[in-house]
């Protein structure tokens, strides 16, 4: 009778709570100035807003006061004294230093909202839960304010929150924040149900303020000193019936050091990345394979490329396997997402592998292979060679940088400089790189006189005619040429077409051009394409390239006519991309898997060239494929030559 008593006292207790008086804290008030305003106690103030004790006030903070009217203080023993009032209204302001607080009006939509405060639909879900369950007149909303000297376009990310970044997961985020994944998970329920979400706002937990833990399904949370009953429902958004069901002891009343027991919310879905990984020694070879295939999604050329670059490896692996290779391989879907890779990291034994190829993309690469550090297994960025990347451990980076291109192609044109002036085509998304060319060649070159342009048909070669007398006596006009350099620095193929039909007006003899980055103009296999190269050869055009097929050399043919003889094709890129780096990682490998103390020495494969470089932590492929076109003696312009690498 006494149990059924004080339950009844305490689901009495929880009403009454939510009638207590609120205040809004504003601008320049203090605890001091709110304890004196309503005539009550600093402590008992903080007692009623446990979170005073961990940080300071903040404005827009919504307090609840204690005393006379709407009384919330435990006493020494845990009980909870209340006293009953008339509810009072609460004070909404209409903006405070990181929101505006808009009331919705009738007919307005999600839509009409995040285009009038450019602001995304999962943005705005994130800082107002209750849009969820759809959005009506009259409810207040928070939309975060725009500082006045900011851009138009920059978005507000307010005070003590973090917008999510494409790649971020919850392991990156608490690294990120010192804090730890339980901490993220309990502050932001909605990561519990709906994992980390591109575009939305998470809080941003103060480390350690919580000593709150995730376990078997539940947040184990330890009573501290002044919290209450109803500051622990308001913190984790519970029903006091739910929280007593959990916690049948609450019936004896809350104390100090008691360890309770928080659902967490409905169809919760918590990822943790797993503890320490260390490959295991087992001699064996076993590789992963993580690509995203798009399987409920996507465009058809994104399923496209995952696609050949599986033939293309599962290709390789087989002409190693004819050697005497023993090779297992795992093949995963990453979708694209973050989460979907940090769930595989908490499903699958990654100690089991040898090496990992993928994820494909940047964002989910550099995520995947931090979770992957101190592991001892090597991961291999198939495209992305971004420079953050050699900051991570074990890291192959199988694509050498644009950069590392401009670098092979600059050192031709200052072995070979003869006072020319010097004209760069380009285009907006290589710009800078062109930038970065120009800038190289200044420094090396003495005044070169460097124009950048973006229209082929700017690219000039001046001339001046003059009148010479023969041995005769007859004067004829004679017009001579200024030796010019071209460089293109562009992977467009129209740009690219444009640029060699400009050179076949430029004067032969008086004429050096190159090309950075690969482009279809140069493609010295294709039969239509002729024409071109016999007018690159004629001016010993050379340029710089990731990947080129030899298809006259001997390994190579074998490798194009397995593909013909399988599937019907000559390899594309991907598929030339797939065979190229799992043949090279494989084939470079041990019994046991070994791989990082064999990638020193230069391989070519079918397309790639590889001269793997310690960088940072990482290993970086440095190997450029330079390509010389010139016409042998007795030999047509218009025969193609074989390339000169």
């Amino acid at each position: 009778m006494k149990n059924l008593f004080l339950a009844i006292f305490f689901l009495m207790g929880f009403s009454i709570f939510a009638q207590q008086q609120k205040h809004t804290v504003q601008p320049k008030e203090t605890i001091y100035g709110i304890s004196k305003q309503y005539g009550i106690k600093q402590d008992d103030l903080k007692k009623a807003n446990p979170f005073l004790n961990d940080r300071e006030l903040k404005i827009g903070d919504v307090l609840t006061i204690p005393g006379a009217k709407g009384e919330n203080i435990p006493s020494s023993d845990g009980q909870i004294k209340t006293n009953v009032t008339q509810p009072e209204d609460v004070f909404i302001p209409k903006e405070d230093e990181n929101f505006i607080y808009y009331e919705v009006k009738a007919k307005q939509t999600l839509y009409s909202l995040t285009k009038e405060y450019n602001i995304t639909e999962e943005a705005l879900k994130s800082l107002n839960p209750q849009l969820n369950q759809g959005l009506k007149a009259g409810d207040v909303i928070r939309i975060p304010k725009k500082k006045q000297d900011a851009p138009t376009e920059t978005v507000v990310v307010p005070d003590g929150m973090h917008l999510i970044q494409r790649g971020e997961t919850i392991y990156s985020l608490s690294k990120l924040f010192g804090v730890t994944e339980d901490e993220l998970y309990i502050a932001n329920p909605s990561l519990q149900t709906e994992g980390v979400k591109v575009g939305s706002f998470i809080n941003i937990p103060k480390k350690g303020a919580s000593k709150a833990v995730i376990q078997d399904g539940f947040i184990e949370h330890t009573v501290k000193a002044g919290e209450t009953i109803y500051s622990i429902t308001k913190l984790y958004k519970i029903k006091f019936a739910d929280l007593l069901k959990e916690n049948p002891a609450l019936s004896e009343g809350l104390k100090t050091g008691m360890v309770l027991k928080i659902p967490l919310q409905d169809g919760a879905n918590i990822i943790k990345a797993p503890g320490k990984i260390k490959r295991i020694d087992d001699n064996e070879i076993n590789i992963g394979l993580i690509l995203p295939f798009h399987l409920k999604g996507g465009s058809a050329q994104e399923k496209t490329i995952s696609t050949d670059i599986l033939i293309g490896a599962k290709m390789a692996l087989d002409s190693l396997a004819q050697q005497g290779k023993k090779i297992n391989l795992k093949v995963m879907d990453s979708e694209n997402k973050s989460a979907t890779i940090e769930g595989l990291l908490a499903t699958t034994d990654f100690s089991k592998f040898d090496a990992v190829v993928g994820p494909l993309f940047a964002t989910n690469f550099k995520s995947f292979a931090t979770m992957m550090e101190g592991s001892g297994i090597p991961v291999v960025s198939p495209l992305s060679n971004s420079e953050d990347l050699l900051g991570i451990e074990n890291v192959i980076i199988a694509t050498p940088s644009d950069k590392a291109i401009s670098d092979k192609i600059i050192e031709e044109i200052k072995a070979n400089y003869k006072g020319e002036n010097i004209q760069i085509l380009t285009d907006d998304k290589h710009a800078d790189l062109a930038n970065y060319v120009s800038d190289q060649l200044n420094k090396s070159l003495s005044k070169p006189g460097i124009i950048i342009v973006k229209d082929a048909n700017q690219l000039q070669q001046k001339s001046q005619t003059v009148d010479e007398k023969l041995s005769d006596g007859t004067t004829v006009k004679q017009e001579y040429f200024t030796p010019t350099i071209a460089v293109l620095v562009s992977d467009n193929n129209t740009l690219g077409n444009a640029y060699v039909e400009r050179l076949k007006k430029f004067n032969a003899e008086n004429v050096t051009a190159y090309g950075i980055k690969y482009v279809s103009a140069y493609d010295i296999y294709n039969d239509k394409n002729s024409k071109n190269i016999a007018a690159l050869k004629n001016i010993g055009f050379t340029f710089g390239a990731v990947r080129l097929v030899n298809i006259y050399g001997t390994g190579e043919r074998n490798t194009l006519n397995k593909f013909m003889d399988i599937y019907c094709v000559t390899p594309n890129e991907y598929q030339q991309i797939g065979f190229d780096i799992m043949y090279d990682l494989v084939d470079r490998m041990n019994k046991k898997g070994d791989v990082l103390n064999s990638l020193n020495g230069d391989k070519t494969r079918l397309a790639t060239k590889f001269d793997y470089q310690k960088s940072g932590k990482a290993y970086l492929n440095e190997a450029v494929r330079v390509v010389r076109l010139f016409v042998k003696e007795e030999e047509s312009p218009d025969d193609v030559e074989d390339i000169k690498d």
